[in-house]
């Protein structure tokens, strides 16, 4: 596995927040928004779909390798308005989102480090940057993650695969072992070994 070691830094290469405001006077909460796709057809080594609680579809998540990490473009729709913490997770798996989506396993950490981008003992390679969802419950993201890569034969690409996890609150990169986030609230799994 790639990694660039505890000096590494997850990066926001962009942290694009669309607030999409909704039409102007409507209350119809019938009239929920959706999210553009995360990325253009051909441009992701890997990608899937978020589901909800419920199991119905509510965005993408798309993963392009680069040289040192994986460049990860995220785009959901049905978030409560505000941030919310996301993580990779070590099992490919959505299936019980009943349950809160506790099939996904705990988080990928094969440096066994603390949790937390603030941690000065962390971070876990799982670690990612909050994202915001606007009032329309829309967010859309661009990160880099410098601690692991989709062409090795690591944490993402063992043979149960990984999933990404939204959490209904804010990671507060310091708490153990979580941030605070919450409860899953949406997940996407991935099996690049298939």
């Amino acid at each position: 596995m790639k990694t660039c070691g505890k000096s590494a830094a997850i990066t926001v290469l962009s942290a694009i927040l669309l607030v999409a405001c909704g039409k102007s006077g409507a209350n119809d909460a019938s009239e929920a928004a959706s999210a553009p796709m995360a990325a253009p057809s051909g441009w992701p080594d890997a990608e899937a779909d978020f589901v909800n609680v419920e199991g119905g579809e509510t965005g993408d998540i798309a993963l392009k390798d680069a040289p040192e990490g994986v460049l990860i473009r995220v785009s959901i729709s049905g978030l409560s308005e505000g941030w919310h913490g996301m993580h990779l997770h070590q099992v490919g798996d959505c299936s019980d989102g009943a349950e809160g989506f506790k099939a996904s396993g705990s988080h990928i950490n094969p440096e066994g480090a603390e949790h937390g981008l603030l941690n000065p003992n962390g971070y876990e390679a799982a670690d990612l940057p909050n994202i915001y969802a606007g009032p329309d419950g829309v967010a859309v993201a661009a990160f880099f993650n410098t601690a692991l890569s989709l062409s090795d034969d690591g944490p993402l690409s063992d043979a149960d695969g990984f999933a990404v996890v939204i959490h209904e609150n804010p990671d507060d990169h310091m708490t153990q072992p979580i941030g605070g986030a919450g409860a899953r609230v949406a997940c996407a799994a991935f099996n690049l070994g298939e």
